[in-house]
Order: structure tokens, then C-alpha cells, then sequence
């Protein structure tokens, strides 16, 4: 829906005396790119690679797909200085439906990197999101799950929602900023569907505007927009350590306040994007458990512990009951 919002507000609001009104100058797809993170691309099976095409036949030019490829070390490995250790080479590749294809069906990448070795390191989110950041158009980025979707009427608030990155006065450190934003359940249906997604809207937004006003809301969900430039300085939107980075959204936001110098949190909530859960018992209690697993494992990371010693009180609080202080409570409460 960008694309369409996109090519709507140029319609509307665009100067069509100027050279951008030309046919065939003006483009959304030069302005937003849609990046669809597939790293296993390579191992696609014929109908993998026929529903691949399909969706690249579809859409516009804005939508790019970035996955991971290998091949064997070669006789050149010794030259660029890969590691004896290392059984093959690793690349992070871009492909679009300008691609040609190739022998095997796949489509030939227009961009290709080579990665330190092997990059899945975790449980493959998040090294799945950070592989793909080269390949991103512009200064703002947001990581959208596959279970999401979005509302026309919705993206034509985009102009407003990166009008909260612009700075008033040079230098003022406005562009710093993580602009939060909530989500819609769709899949409240039924007495699980119901109570899941009661849960998600009483944490996902009216938690979360207590949380920006006290200054310890964090990175928790996929919708929320960030500055790329700053996410690429500490290292991605997602930690990917297995087990102990089991939830990665957060430690984008926890590496974000700890460097400080004006970076801030803000939520907004006029701008929202739909997502959809689990019906069922046994997957709704995974997920839950999830959230409680992931929360334990941050405990012991060195964010937390130096966030715990720069926070000032009312702000270390918040996050403490934020985060694990609710299952404490909970704990508490329950005996």
C-alpha cells in the first residue's frame, strides 16, 4: 500500500509543470523500496521459484528480494583472505524482476556482498533482517513480520509519520529518534483469538504510551520506523546471539538509549498496521511462553546490566517492570 499512497499524494499534491510530471520520470518505486528478506532463495524447489516469479510479476519495481547464497571456497580463497577454516564463501544478494534467470530457474542477483562467514547465528530472524539493510533505499527503514498487513487510509498518513524525524532547529537530534507505533489485531476471533489480542492492545499501545513518557519504552514491535543510518552504526535492528537474544526486537531499542547523545523513543499512535496471531491454545501459549523465555535470557545480557546503571530511577523502574518486574509481579500475585 506505500506504493499506491505514494503515486496518490504525488497526483494530489505534485507540481505537474515540473520536469518530474513527464512520462515515465517520475516513480513511486525510486522513492520507497519494498525488501522481502529471503535467505533461503537458494534452496527453492520448482514451485518456490514459480510462486517467487509470480510475486515479482505483480507487484511494482519497488519490490527487491535479498537472500543468502554460498558457493565453494575456489582457488582464488587464499588470495582474498578467507579463513582456512572455512568450508565455503557466503553472500548477502539482491534480485528484482529485472533479473535474468538462470540455468537452475533462479533469477541472477544485481548485487552481491560477501559476508565474514557463515551468517546465521542465531535463530535466523534476526540475522535474516541485518543481511538485508545494505540493499534498503533511504535514511528510514521498518521491519514489517509476514504475518502483517496495512490499510490504504493508513498509509496515506506516511508523510506525517516521518514528519516526526524532522528536526526543528539544526543540530537539534530530532532525526534520532525510533518512532513507535501500535498495532491493529485483526484475528480477535473466538475466546483465545480474544484474549490474545487484548493482551497485545494492552501492552502494544496503552502500555506503551505510559512507557514513551517515562523513557523506558523500548523496540517491540515490527511497525515501528527507524532511522537506518543510526540502526547500521550499532550493528542492526536485531541482536541475533542464539538463546540469549531470543527476543530481538528489543535490544535495537536497548543499544539505541544506551548510546545516547539526544536519541529518544517516541510513540505515535494515528498511525497503525495490522497483524495477525494464532488461533490456537497450544500456539498462543508458545507465544506467550516465548515472551517470558526471552525476557529471562535479557536479564543477564550486558545491556540490561548498563542500562541498570545509567538509567535514572523513574525511567530504570519503568523498564524494570516493563520487562521482567511484570512477571514478578505476576509471580507474586499468582502466590
Amino acid at each position: 500500500y506505500y506504493h499506491p499512497a505514494l503515486q496518490c499524494h504525488f497526483e494530489a499534491q505534485g507540481d505537474m509543470t515540473s520536469s518530474l510530471a513527464r512520462k515515465d520520470v517520475w516513480s513511486a518505486s525510486e522513492c520507497f523500496t519494498c525488501m522481502v528478506s529471503m535467505q533461503m532463495y537458494k534452496y527453492f524447489d520448482k514451485v518456490f521459484l514459480e510462486h517467487t516469479d509470480r510475486m515479482l510479476s505483480k507487484f511494482p519495481d519497488c519490490l527487491k528480494i535479498a537472500f543468502i547464497d554460498n558457493k565453494d571456497k575456489g582457488a582464488g580463497a587464499d588470495m582474498d583472505r578467507v579463513h582456512s577454516r572455512q568450508k565455503r564463501r557466503y553472500f548477502s544478494c539482491l534480485i528484482d524482476k529485472q533479473c535474468k534467470t538462470g540455468d537452475d530457474g533462479r533469477r541472477l542477483p544485481i548485487f552481491q556482498v560477501e559476508l565474514p562467514g557463515f551468517p546465521i547465528l542465531g535463530d535466523g530472524k534476526g540475522d535474516n533482517q541485518n543481511h538485508a539493510i545494505p540493499f534498503m533505499r533511504g535514511h528510514f527503514s521498518q521491519c514489517i513480520d509476514a504475518n502483517q498487513g496495512a490499510y490504504f487510509e493508513q498509509m496515506m498518513l506516511l508523510p506525517c509519520a516521518l514528519g516526526e524525524f524532522r528536526s526543528k532547529a539544526r543540530g537539534d537530534g530530532l532525526y534520532k529518534r525510533i518512532i513507535g507505533l501500535p498495532e491493529h489485531i485483526t484475528s480477535d476471533i473466538g475466546s483465545i483469538g480474544d484474549f490474545a489480542a487484548s493482551a497485545e492492545v494492552a501492552f502494544g499501545t496503552i502500555l506503551q504510551r505510559t512507557y514513551a513518557v517515562l523513557g523506558a519504552r523500548m523496540h517491540y514491535g515490527h511497525p515501528d520506523i527507524m532511522n537506518k543510518l543510526y540502526m547500521m552504526q550499532q550493528g542492526g535492528v536485531s541482536k541475533a546471539t542464539k538463546t540469549l537474544n531470543l527476543s530481538e526486537d528489543i535490544f535495537a531499542g536497548m543499544d539505541f538509549t544506551l548510546r545516547g547523545q539526544g536519541r529518544t523513543i517516541h510513540h505515535c499512535e494515528y498511525f497503525l498496521l495490522a497483524k495477525g496471531r494464532d488461533l490456537g491454545f497450544n500456539t498462543v501459549l508458545g507465544f506467550f511462553s516465548k515472551l517470558s523465555s526471552g525476557t529471562g535470557e535479557q536479564v543477564i545480557t550486558r545491556q540490561a546490566f548498563r542500562l541498570g546503571q545509567t538509567l535514572h530511577l523513574p525511567e530504570a523502574l519503568t523498564f524494570y517492570y516493563a520487562h521482567v518486574g511484570y512477571y514478578f509481579t505476576q509471580f507474586l500475585v499468582s502466590v
